[in-house]
């Protein structure tokens, strides 16, 4: 039964399209996995590296180097109170003195006072071809200066200046040359330099000093025309105060003008009131608008009136109740201004007030009552005193108040203003004179500073705007380069550096796998088992470790689990063993899996159409002649090619005879028809096939089986050729049902340190009687099995 007549496909296996899993492939780089994979090219190129720089250490030219150091710190001018009359230098103070040492003029000019531009050392040193380079040129580039001390004096203010040279004597001639040059350079332009300062400095104080003395004559002027309360810094400004006094007394002026307006209205309203009605008693209490003070002077102003009545006429004239209706009127003005009084202290509520007001009605009443008789013209005449002639006065006494108000805040107005411009004056004159007082202060301290610059300047002892030490003179030079132990040193990190990147640029060119999760990852295939060894074809049936109790025998029982179930349903009938190149072990893995599968009673037929390499009759060890290719040229018939094996239930077809054209014999309808009656006869049907990227043949028959294995040997496979052999089948129709791992030669993460290998350490394997030695299962026709031996090297099909 072939592919086609398989009602239903094989589908059984879940996997997802190895198209997908090709097309994206998740590739990480495993630093410690590429380490160790390429860890002896690694060792080899450190070993190649260290060797070259102790090569380089040991025949190299010998350089010699020499050093000064010199501490510079600055003169200070003193004009800031430093009393050393130094300060720190600047960085670029510091730069400025790294760029002299190493200039031109600087190290020309010490050559040439030495005569050392034809030195031999520094002859043999400058290159023919390039004229333009000459002796100078090169000890400025030997000179190399760094900035500050080591450790702690790091920050230091110094310079130190290594020249590197051949010839150690000559390395310090020329550095001495230079470093004397520079204090030439230094004391001829210091000592230009501060003699000028000097003159300057005379002049300055000359100048200073004639203004601290103007300053101090027009200080001395201005306090001559001082102001009379003007005493000195601290004096209080008397105008000032009295200002303030007249501002204040002016408040109370518009106070008592604003109060005196408003009673002025008030009592106006009042009178015009009192003009419509004629009863002069109803008005009586309209005498509470008087204040109290003004009804003082009204009770000065009755007084007079009545005194003026109280004459020996008028008593005669008058009646007794005359006299009465007077005491009256007069005892209710004293009430009217007592109420006032009270009702301002304690308020209109209070019982002493409203008493008062009772008692005001009394009176009231009883003069309403005698109104004839004590009318006040009938008694008095036209003088007499009424509540509308009262009111009228208090608005002439009212008149009067505005108008004094009026004059003395014209008065009071005139006094501040006088107060206000003296005030300012002296205020001027204080701040003059606090000016003056600092501009003698600041002509005080310039004048100091520059009499102690004269101190500190001294022209005849050597000046200098800059105190240098030379703390260390140029010795003879000693060995700088090569040292051994740093060229050993870079030379083996040259190496390592080198080859981690080989390493890692071998490592990606490599295209093999590294685990068998990328595996699984990059083909989408079921994994059936992975082996880690596979016994040479030489041993021939007795090779086989299908019939072994071990990992490697346990994988195939794996596969066997997995297939199992499609085989039985009758699924799957046939299957194609193929690998991507030569040298992967299908055909042992073929075998083996024939064997596995007759353990479990299934008839098995080995199929070996690999007509180009046939191995399956050896393994088994049966004869080539009279098999598949004797079939397909109709020269045997199918039954008579049929061999039987030692081993139990397991059958096989020989390649047979060579043939020329191995492609055409198997894509003939011929080999449909021996797979069918092969399906029929047997359990299950195993076909070995060439490798996909060899021949075309696999891509030819796997199209008309039921599934497939495809056998992959991860120490020589690519992964571009895994993937190539998976599309290639696929485009021609045909489909693999899982993978399995030939894991020989492979590293640490395809080895059986794990997964079988653990349970094959346990009690699970070992005998159950503890005297007794584990027995070889799987025997072949009654005999044991050989044990496994050597892995096969690129010997197996």
């Amino acid at each position: 039964m072939n592919k086609a007549e398989n009602v239903e496909p094989v589908n059984r296996i879940a996997r997802r399209p190895a198209s997908s899993a090709m097309e994206d492939p998740s590739e990480t780089l495993d630093v410690l996995e590429i380490l160790s994979r390429q860890r002896w090219l690694i060792i080899f190129l450190c070993l190649c590296g260290l060797t070259a720089g102790i090569a380089y250490a040991l025949y190299a030219p010998v350089w010699y180097e020499t050093n000064a150091t010199v501490l510079i710190n600055q003169k200070s001018a003193g004009l800031g109170g430093d009393s050393t009359g130094q300060s720190i230098v600047d960085e670029d103070i510091l730069a400025n003195h790294i760029e002299l040492i190493q200039s031109r003029m600087i190290v020309g000019e010490a050559l040439e006072q030495n005569s050392l531009v034809s030195l031999p050392s520094i002859v043999e040193q400058l290159d023919e071809t390039k004229p333009q380079f000459d002796a100078v040129d090169y000890v400025i580039e030997q000179l190399s200066i760094v900035k500050g001390g080591e450790g702690s004096a790091k920050t230091a203010r110094s310079l130190s200046v290594t020249f590197t040279h051949t010839e150690p004597d000559d390395a310090q001639i020329i550095l001495t040359a230079v470093m004397k040059r520079y204090e030439q350079f230094i004391i001829a332009q210091v000592e230009q330099l501060m003699g000028r300062a000097n003159e300057m400095v005379n002049e300055a104080k000359q100048e200073v000093e004639s203004e601290l003395l103007a300053a101090e004559q027009e200080h001395l002027q201005s306090r001559q025309n001082a102001p009379l309360f003007f005493q000195g810094e601290g004096s209080s400004n008397v105008y000032q105060e009295r200002y303030r006094r007249l501002q204040e007394e002016l408040l109370d002026i518009d106070i008592q003008e604003s109060t005196v307006r408003t009673r002025l209205t008030r009592v106006e309203d009042t009178l015009k009131e009192m003009d419509d009605s004629g009863d002069a008693f109803d008005h009586l209490d309209k005498l509470a608008l008087i204040d109290s003070e003004s009804l003082e002077r009204l009770g000065v102003f009755a007084g007079l009136q009545s005194n003026a009545a109280d004459t020996a006429e008028f008593k005669a004239a008058m009646p007794a109740k005359m006299e009465e209706a007077r005491t009256q009127i007069t005892h209710l003005l004293q009430l009217n201004s007592e109420k006032q009084r009270l009702s301002s202290v304690f308020g209109p509520a209070h019982p002493k007030v409203q008493e008062l007001e009772s008692e005001i009605t009394l009176v009231k009443q009883f003069l309403q009552d005698n109104q004839d008789l004590t009318s006040p013209t009938s008694a008095f005449g036209e003088s007499a005193l009424t509540p509308e002639g009262l009111l009228k006065a208090y608005v002439g006494f009212l008149q009067h108040d505005l108008a004094a108000l009026a004059e003395r805040r014209k008065e009071l107005t005139f006094l501040a203003s006088d107060a206000e411009t003296k005030a300012k004056d002296l205020i001027e004159y204080e701040l003059t004179d606090m000016i003056l007082q600092k501009k003698i202060a600041r002509q005080e301290a310039l004048f100091d500073g520059i009499v102690q610059q004269l101190r500190e300047l001294d022209t005849a002892s050597g000046l200098s705007g800059y105190l240098y030490e030379f703390l260390e003179v140029p010795r003879m030079g000693v060995k700088s380069w090569p040292k051994l132990p740093l060229c050993a040193l870079g030379g083996l990190m040259l190496g390592l550096f080198g080859g981690l990147f080989v390493a890692v640029a071998n490592d990606v060119r490599d295209g093999r796998f590294r685990s068998s999760a990328e595996l699984d990852e990059a083909i989408g295939l079921l994994s059936l088992g992975r082996v880690g060894k596979l016994n040479s074809v030489k041993q021939g049936v007795t090779g086989l470790i299908a019939t072994e109790l071990s990992p490697d025998a346990e994988a195939f029982r794996l596969g066997r689990t997995v297939l199992l179930p499609d085989i039985r349903s009758g699924k799957i009938r046939t299957i194609g063993f193929t690998s991507p190149m030569q040298g992967d072990g299908k055909s042992t893995v073929a075998s083996n899996f024939a064997v596995s599968f007759s353990q479990i009673g299934l008839r098995v037929l080995l199929i070996d159409a690999d007509l180009r390499r046939p191995s399956a009759h050896r393994f088994f060890s049966v004869g080539r002649e009279e098999g598949l290719c004797d079939i397909l040229n109709d020269r045997t018939p199918f039954a008579d090619a049929i061999k039987e094996t030692r081993a139990d239930n397991v059958w096989v077809i020989p390649a047979g005879s060579s043939s020329s054209t191995p492609a055409e014999l198997l894509q003939s309808s011929k080999f449909d028809e021996i797979l069918r009656m092969a399906s029929t006869q047997f359990d299950l049907v195993l076909v070995d096939l060439p490798p996909v990227l060899a021949v075309s043949d696999p891509v030819v028959v796997m199209p008309r089986l039921d599934s497939g294995i495809l056998v992959v040997r991860v120490a020589n496979v690519r992964r571009d050729e895994v993937i190539n052999t998976i599309r290639r089948i696929e485009s021609a129709g045909g489909q693999f049902a899982g993978c399995m791992l030939n894991a020989f030669g492979a590293g640490k993460k395809f080895d059986g340190g794990g997964g079988y290998h653990g349970y094959y350490k346990s009690d699970y394997t070992r005998p159950t009687n503890a005297g007794s030695k584990p027995a070889r299962s799987g025997s072949l026709n009654g005999f044991s099995a050989a044990p496994a031996e050597a892995p096969v090297n690129g010997k197996a099909h």
